[in-house]
């Protein structure tokens, strides 16, 4: 799988954000002469060697796909398959990061009934990697396991 490629054949500009359009960088509140990057790069970013690049990035994904855990975005549906690759092959500390956003996914799609919306299609790709979570919960670092426990409860 050629991730760079696959994550700049998406078309991101039919996709929200928390804070917008997902193709757009959006400027950050507290400091006006920075911003938070497109999903794409964010999406780059995590896949890079700059392990500083990909912690950040992980934690502005956090930020605009499941916002605090109390919403989740459009932009998670085609970002997922990225996280869920990032999550089976990047190091522990990135892993966490990634679990807790899709622990957001999984919490905010909980009782969503509209049958052929995004988060339904989310929600059904977070159950059909229920078997890799539950390995998850199996893991020997307490973070990991605590966040695929989690995730598995609100999936349930």
């Amino acid at each position: 799988m050629d991730i760079r490629k696959e994550i700049k054949n998406i078309d991101w500009s039919q996709y929200e954000t928390a804070y917008g359009n997902a193709d757009q960088d959006i400027p950050e509140y507290l400091n006006q002469s920075k911003y938070i990057p497109k999903v794409s790069r964010l999406l780059l970013d995590l896949f890079s060697e700059n392990k500083e690049w990909a912690m950040k990035a992980t934690h502005y994904l956090w930020c605009g796909l499941c916002h605090q855990h109390a919403f989740v975005s459009s932009a998670a549906l085609p970002a997922y398959d990225f996280l869920i690759y990032g999550l089976k092959n990047l190091e522990d500390n990135l892993k966490i990061e990634i679990l807790d956003i899709l622990l957001g996914f999984s919490i905010c799609t909980a009782g969503v009934n509209l049958s052929d919306s995004w988060q339904v299609k989310l929600r059904s790709k977070l159950k059909e990697d229920m078997g890799y979570f539950q390995k998850l919960a199996l893991n020997t670092n307490e973070e990991i396991l605590s966040f695929a426990k989690s995730i598995i409860e609100y999936l349930e």
